[in-house]
């Protein structure tokens, strides 16, 4: 088998991309920053999914060459802690640009290399699907539009016999998990409509975030999103209870909720 990853040297990108490559997996590994990878079985190609042009032009390349795939795995992903009153439209910009609109770009230009019985793999997040907390709301927005966007690419190659898997990975011991903090700490001191909030949101997060796991814990979940022969159209890993259970609230409570801890 022979597949595609992006965000291969993140942590999770590159305990997957080692994992596929021990089990006799070809991977071509692609992301913005090169890392040393221990197998032959993986290839590393520099790509910024950030910019369409630039991806258009690797999947040209990658077809001249006559590459096919057996699967596409979108695993890259960024990670801000923001309002969305006070973030630089830059930050918010570049967010969905690798979060979203990569992975949809990744999709659309390197489809045409996909095999026929090829799968498309996408990573969301265990907050794609739930109602978003402050100042993680930015991140959470782009993760359940990637969230939509697969449901619907689903539907569609569904009708032509092929299948689109979504991975919801929770806490990992990953650098977005430990920015997740540092970011936390970060908006304490560029706040200008928040420096009380934030204090006690770093707290929060701390609570919430739970006890992260190594990312090869999750390695064997994306083997089984591509190997099985009735794969899971969902697969979920490490779920925090806390935020699930904030979600069976009601809106409104939740919103009470967040505002008596934190104000």
């Amino acid at each position: 088998m022979t597949v595609l990853i992006t965000g291969a040297s993140g942590g999770i990108g590159y305990a997957v991309t080692e994992y596929f490559a021990k089990n006799g997996i070809g991977v071509y590994a692609l992301d913005v920053r090169k890392r040393e990878f221990s197998s032959d079985n993986i290839q590393f190609f520099p790509l910024d999914i950030s910019k369409p042009e630039e991806i258009e032009k690797a999947a040209a390349r990658f077809c001249e060459a006559g590459i096919k795939f057996d699967a596409i795995i979108n695993i890259a992903g960024i990670f801000t802690i923001d309002s969305f009153i006070e973030v630089p439209p830059e930050t918010l910009q570049k967010l969905f640009d690798v979060n979203f609109f990569g992975t949809v770009f990744v999709n659309k230009y390197f489809y045409p290399l996909l095999k026929e019985n090829g799968r498309i793999i996408v990573t969301t997040s265990e907050v794609a699907p739930l109602d978003p907390m402050p100042f993680n709301a930015i991140y959470n927005a782009s993760k359940t539009a990637l969230e939509s966007y697969t449901q619907g690419l689903r539907q569609e190659l569904n009708l032509l016999g092929q299948k689109v898997i979504t991975v919801r990975p929770g806490a990992f011991n990953t650098n977005l998990a430990q920015g997740s903090l540092e970011k936390t700490k970060e908006l304490t001191d560029k706040t200008v409509l928040y420096k009380a909030q934030s204090k006690k949101f770093y707290a929060l997060v701390k609570s919430f975030m739970g006890k992260p796991l190594p990312p090869e814990k999750i390695a064997p979940t994306y083997y089984r999103a591509l190997t099985a022969k009735h794969p899971k159209l969902i697969y979920k890993k490490h779920l925090n209870p806390l935020l699930l259970l904030m979600n069976i609230l009601p809106k409104r409570l939740q919103c009470f909720a967040v505002k008596t801890i934190i104000k």
